[in-house]
C-alpha cells in the first residue's frame, strides 16, 4: 500500500509538470538540436537565480520539439541537385514531384533577387519560408503538430499545455492552432472551451506576414476567447524580420476585450544585445524582460526582488554596447516597410550577413 501511494505521488507530480512545445524556426534542426538550445539558455537562466540555481530545467519543465524540418528534406535534396537550370524552373519541377505549388507561388519565387536564390542558406532557411507558404508541404505539417498538441492536451490537460513558436515556427503554429481549434475540418480537434491551453509564446513572430487560409488577428489564436488564456509576444527591437508586416493588435475592444487585453496579452520588447544574432531562439530566452514573463506563465515563477536584481546585473554584464550600435545601424539600412515574403527574404539575408560578419551563425 505505501508503495502505491509513493508511485501515485510521483505519477501526480509528473502530470503536474508543465509541457513546452517548441516550433522551431527556419533552417535545418533536428529535435535535439533546437531542445539544447533552449536547455542550454535555461541552465545559464536558472544559474541567476537564488532559488532556480540548484534546479535543472528538464525537471521543471517537459520541453519537447516538433521538428518538421523533415518534410523540406526531398525538396532540398533535389533543387541542390538542380544542375545549370534556373531557380523558379528547379522549384516547380520539384514541386510537380513532391507535392504542387499554390497558385501564384511561381511569380512569387520569380520575384526573388540572384543574391537570395545563390545564397548558400537557400535550401536550408530561405527555401523553408518558401515551401510553406506556397506549397501544399504546410497541411501535413499542420495536421503532425495538431496531433502532438492534443496528445499533450489530452494527457496533461490544456491548462498544463504551453506552446512556442519561434520566427517561421509562429506561423506554423498560428495556422495548425487555427485549425486544431477553428471550423477548418481536421482529423482532430479541440475545443476553445474544454481544450484550452495554458499560454500561446510567440517569439520573433512573422504569422501575419505568412498568413494564408486565415488572418492572424481573426483566427482562434487569442488569449481567453480563443485557443488559450494567455498570449505573450516577444519581438526584440532590433530584430528585423518580425518587423516586416507585424502583428501588432490594438487595444479598441476588437481583438479581445480590454479586460482580457490588461490580464491575459502581453507584448515583450526587449532591447538589450548579447550576440549580433539577435533573432536567435537562445538570445531571446537569455533576456530577463522574456524569460520572466516565460518562466512566470510556465513555473509561476516570481522572483524576489533581491535576486531578481543580482539576475539582471549578471544578464547586463554580459551585454554587447558596440554588436548593439552596429545592429542599430544596419537595421535602420533596412527597408522593412515593405510587406512581402520577398522581403522577409531579402531583409533575413541582409540580416545574416550582417551576423557572419561578426564572426556568428545565423
Amino acid at each position: 500500500m505505501l508503495w502505491l501511494n509513493i508511485c501515485q505521488i510521483l505519477m501526480e507530480e509528473y502530470m503536474a509538470t508543465k509541457s513546452l512545445i517548441i516550433v522551431h524556426g527556419m533552417g535545418k534542426h533536428t529535435e535535439a538540436s533546437v531542445k539544447k538550445e533552449v536547455v542550454d539558455a535555461l541552465k545559464i537562466v536558472f544559474s541567476r537565480y537564488e532559488t532556480l540555481k540548484s534546479k535543472k530545467p528538464l525537471n521543471e519543465i517537459d520541453v519537447s520539439v516538433f521538428d518538421y524540418d523533415k518534410y523540406f528534406e526531398d525538396y532540398r535534396e533535389a533543387i541542390e541537385n538542380r544542375g545549370n537550370s534556373d531557380i523558379v524552373t528547379a522549384v516547380q519541377s520539384v514541386s510537380n514531384k513532391f507535392g504542387g505549388l499554390l497558385p501564384g507561388a511561381a511569380l512569387e519565387i520569380a520575384k526573388l533577387d540572384q543574391s537570395i536564390t545563390a545564397d548558400n542558406m537557400f535550401t536550408t532557411h530561405w527555401l523553408d519560408v518558401l515551401l510553406y507558404r506556397f506549397s501544399l508541404l504546410a497541411e501535413p505539417i499542420q495536421l503532425d503538430l495538431a496531433g502532438k498538441i492534443a496528445a499533450e492536451v489530452t494527457t496533461k490537460g490544456g491548462p498544463n499545455v504551453h506552446v512556442l513558436g519561434h520566427s517561421l515556427g509562429t506561423s506554423v503554429l498560428h495556422d495548425t492552432l487555427a485549425r486544431l481549434y477553428g471550423p477548418e475540418p481536421m482529423d482532430v480537434k479541440l475545443s476553445t472551451v474544454r481544450d484550452k491551453l495554458s499560454c500561446v509564446h510567440m517569439v520573433a513572430n512573422v504569422s501575419r506576414l505568412l498568413q494564408s487560409f486565415r488572418k492572424a488577428g481573426a483566427s482562434e489564436v487569442r488569449p481567453a476567447l480563443g485557443c488559450c488564456t494567455n498570449l505573450i509576444q516577444y519581438r526584440h527591437k532590433l530584430d528585423p524580420i518580425p518587423q516586416i508586416k507585424p502583428f501588432t493588435p490594438t487595444n479598441n475592444g476588437g481583438w479581445v476585450t480590454h479586460n482580457i487585453w490588461e490580464e491575459n496579452y502581453q507584448l515583450v520588447e526587449p532591447n538589450a544585445v548579447t550576440a549580433a544574432n539577435v533573432h536567435g531562439l537562445g538570445h531571446y530566452l537569455l533576456d530577463p524582460e522574456v524569460h520572466l514573463p516565460l518562466l512566470r506563465a510556465v513555473m509561476g515563477f516570481r522572483p524576489l526582488s533581491a535576486e531578481r536584481k543580482t539576475a539582471q546585473d549578471a544578464f547586463n554584464a554580459s551585454t554587447m554596447k558596440g554588436k548593439a550600435e552596429a545592429l542599430q545601424q544596419a537595421v535602420e539600412a533596412l527597408e522593412l516597410s515593405k510587406q512581402s515574403v520577398n522581403n522577409l527574404l531579402v531583409t533575413a539575408k541582409a540580416f545574416k550577413d550582417m551576423v557572419e560578419s561578426f564572426g556568428e551563425t545565423f
